[in-house]
């Protein structure tokens, strides 16, 4: 197994071997990292896979929809797009309610001096 130090933060990666030294070990342990001046560092041991064997991993099927089913939801679907409109709408006009009664009590009032029309 070969040991790098990736050291952190992401815009300075460098991987580099880590220096063998007589006596001691060159396999760091696992999840061990260490704070240096410069920043955080991980080792990172590169070894083969400890299973050989690939997990069994399966989707769920996928569920064939009826065409009962796809009516429904287009049912579905313009009755909320209907009334979305009418949401809408009615917004619209109580906006349009809104401007007209301004527009009315702007008309009823007496003019003021130096406004223009």
């Amino acid at each position: 197994a070969q040991s790098y130090i990736i050291p952190s933060p992401p815009h300075t990666i460098l991987a580099r071997p880590y220096p063998a030294m007589p006596g001691i070990e060159n396999t760091p342990q696992e999840g061990v990292s260490s704070v240096k001046p410069g920043g955080l560092c991980f080792e990172v041991v590169l070894e083969g896979p400890k299973k050989d064997e690939k997990p069994n991993i399966k989707c769920p099927p996928t569920p064939t929809l009826s065409a009962e089913d796809i009516e429904k939801k287009l049912k579905e679907v313009a009755e909320r797009r209907k009334s979305m409109e009418a949401s809408t709408l009615e917004k619209l006009a109580e906006k349009e309610k809104r401007a007209e009664e301004v527009r009315a009590k702007k008309a009823s009032m007496p003019p003021v001096e130096g406004e223009k029309e």
